[in-house]
């Protein structure tokens, strides 16, 4: 496993695809709607999106933040390090039944392979209400 950086410089290349060349990532575009609620209420709507599909895990959902109710959201001064994608911000949910921590995040650093997820926010569907759609 790759060393954790403390920060990571615009453009350096993600050290995981040398150490892991097996290891399948896609970022993609897509023009479909997610919406994502917690508590009955709703936290993001949008259709500008980039799934990224990863060996061994569910496809995750990267929203542009204009698209999400960024007040329901604190930074939690928590993350964590990903030697495919860089360093990953959490944050936490303020939503009708209290606080849901580490639910969501997003990376403010990434690697220049993950730079279509640059400050795009990602939730986990196993905690919040995630609908992916129609583009309407």
């Amino acid at each position: 496993m790759a060393e954790r950086p403390t920060e990571i410089a615009r453009g350096a290349s993600a050290p995981g695809y040398a150490r892991a060349p097996g290891h399948r990532i896609a970022f993609v575009p897509r023009r479909v709607r997610v919406r994502v609620s917690a508590g009955g209420t709703e936290i993001a709507s949008t259709a500008d999106v980039v799934a990224l599909e990863e060996s061994g895990y569910p496809t995750r959902y990267y929203l542009a933040r204009d698209g999400v109710d960024m007040t329901r959201l604190e930074k939690a001064g928590k993350t964590t390090f990903c030697p495919f994608k860089g360093l990953a911000t959490y944050f936490v949910i303020h939503g009708p039944d209290g606080e849901i921590r580490d639910s969501v995040w997003s990376y403010e650093q990434p690697y220049r392979e993950a730079e279509l997820v640059r400050d795009r926010v990602a939730f986990d569907a196993s905690v919040v209400q995630e609908t992916v759609g129609s583009t309407s």
